[in-house]
Formats: C-alpha cells, structure tokens, sequence
C-alpha cells in the first residue's frame, strides 16, 4: 500500500516502533524522589531602612516605588517585604522595589 508522501520528502516518522532501551544501572523510584529539605533563601539586608520603616509602624505614609507611589497605613515590616493597608486593601512590596518613603500628611 503506497503512503501520501508530501513533496517527494517521506514521512518524518518510522513505520515500525523503534527498538526499546534498557539501562544498566539502577532506576530510581518515584518514591525515592522528594524535595530538597536544605533549602537556603538569600536576601539583600539593610538594617537601617527596616529600622526607620519600623519606627513608621502603626502610622499613615507614602511609598514611592519603581512603579509609583502608594499612600496607606504601614501594617507590618518583615526582612524582606512591607505590608500596606490601602484603603483596607493589603499591599505586600517588596523592599528592592521601594525607592524611598516619607510620612503622609494629615488632610
């Protein structure tokens, strides 16, 4: 029986299935493979920024980012990240992204 051949090209895939493979050493088991438990984050510190962002805690302030700026109450200062409350909306930025922050005026 005679194949459609596409241009005169044979067909990219072999009529017959191909020989198996057998490997000589040991094949681990599903079982066996599980995530590392010495997993090691690494984050750039800068202990005087967090200290003043901690000072601020509790009150109203503007975020300027490499985005824009942000105007809300500073809910909590982690080691890398801060958490804003905007109009009861949380924002969690990180801090590589904070350009720089000052107190918001009262209104």
């Amino acid at each position: 029986m005679n194949r459609f051949v596409y241009y005169g090209y044979p067909p990219s895939y072999s009529s017959f299935p191909p020989p198996p493979h057998y490997r000589n050493e040991d094949v681990q088991h599903w079982e066996a493979m599980r995530l590392p438990t010495n997993v090691m984050y690494i984050t750039t510190v800068e202990p005087k920024f967090i200290e003043n962002l901690i000072q601020h805690k509790g009150l109203m302030i503007v975020i300027t980012t490499t985005v824009g700026k942000l105007i809300g109450t500073l809910d909590n200062v982690f080691i890398d990240h801060v958490a804003l409350v905007v109009n009861g909306k949380f924002h969690h930025i990180r801090l590589c992204e904070i350009v720089y922050f000052e107190k918001a005026e009262e209104k």
